[in-house]
């Protein structure tokens, strides 16, 4: 249950956050100025260089001024939610991300180098579900996205076109439209989706998703994975989420009860978690903690 001094200290801590980025940002605009001042200046040669380098730093500020946004509207939502009824959710980062981008939630997949989810961060239940659809079927637009999908965009019947299991299940969420963008730095780090109830996407969705994502992936998650020497990230987009370490170690388990391979049983995790109409986290909760038999 979090008090009082607990929210406070967060609403804190995300002013905090807004004012460090803006100031990165004026730094990083600082630069790019600098450059591109020195564009018209010889000698020739370096202007290919300058122009390069105030590109880069106006993309740094870009990014720095998208995540002062996201910190401003979630300590805004904190505030309000800290001075009216506390016994709703507490508010959460990725439902920031959803309220600036103009859609109905959001969630973020973050995969390891081997294509294995690491954690996902939702907006609220209806994300979370899509994400839990998506662990269980194996398909949608995330595991597209990981799987060399620049973009993924979908609407009304496409959803079912593009993903016959998970599309109609998507469909009974209430959920009509979807927007999926990689999240990359040095290299692909997973996946922003963002899923809205009306039928018809806006244009300026899918650039202002992948303004979002280019800002988290190199700001927000890079400094979060430096802050404990390589462990689990921490900070405040993480406070929510969830690790799938236990879907792992039960992928491991089951492989060596049953004698499979770890694909075989993965789908056997699947298929459980299907057939009991369970979250495959749960079910592999049973198998490490409960003996839970899948064979």
């Amino acid at each position: 249950m979090w008090s009082y001094p607990d929210a406070h200290q967060e609403i804190a801590r995300e002013w905090q956050e807004f004012a460090a980025e803006r100031q990165r940002a004026t730094r990083a605009a600082t630069v790019a100025a600098k450059y591109e001042k020195q564009l018209t200046e010889r000698p020739e040669s370096m202007r290919p260089f300058r122009q390069r380098m105030a590109e880069l730093h106006r993309r740094i500020e870009g990014r720095h001024l998208a995540c002062a946004r996201l910190h401003r509207l979630h300590a805004l939502r904190l505030q309000r939610w800290s001075i009216g009824d506390q016994a709703t959710l507490r508010p959460v980062f990725m439902a920031a991300v959803a309220q600036h981008l103009g859609v109905d939630c959001a969630a973020i997949t973050l995969f390891g180098h081997l294509g294995e989810e690491l954690l996902v961060a939702a907006s609220d239940g209806t994300a979370r579900a899509a994400h839990d659809l998506e662990l269980l079927i194996g398909e949608g637009p995330a595991r597209d996205i990981v799987g060399g999908r620049e973009f993924v965009t979908a609407a009304g019947s496409e959803l079912a076109t593009r993903w016959p299991q998970y599309g109609p299940a998507l469909t009974e969420l209430g959920v009509r439209s979807v927007v999926a963008v990689p999240l990359h730095s040095s290299r692909l780090l997973g996946a922003l989706c963002v899923f809205t109830s009306s039928m018809g996407l806006r244009t300026e969705t899918t650039p202002a998703a992948e303004t979002v994502a280019d800002a988290l992936a190199n700001t927000v998650l890079l400094a979060a994975a430096g802050t404990d020497g390589g462990g689990a990230p921490q900070g405040t987009l993480f406070e929510d989420a969830d690790y799938f370490a236990v879907v792992h170690q039960a992928v491991g388990m089951v492989a060596v009860q049953c004698g499979c391979d770890l694909d075989a049983a993965l789908a056997l995790l699947r298929a459980r978690a299907f057939a009991d109409g369970s979250a495959i986290s749960e079910i592999g909760r049973r198998v490490l903690e409960d003996g839970y038999q899948l064979c």
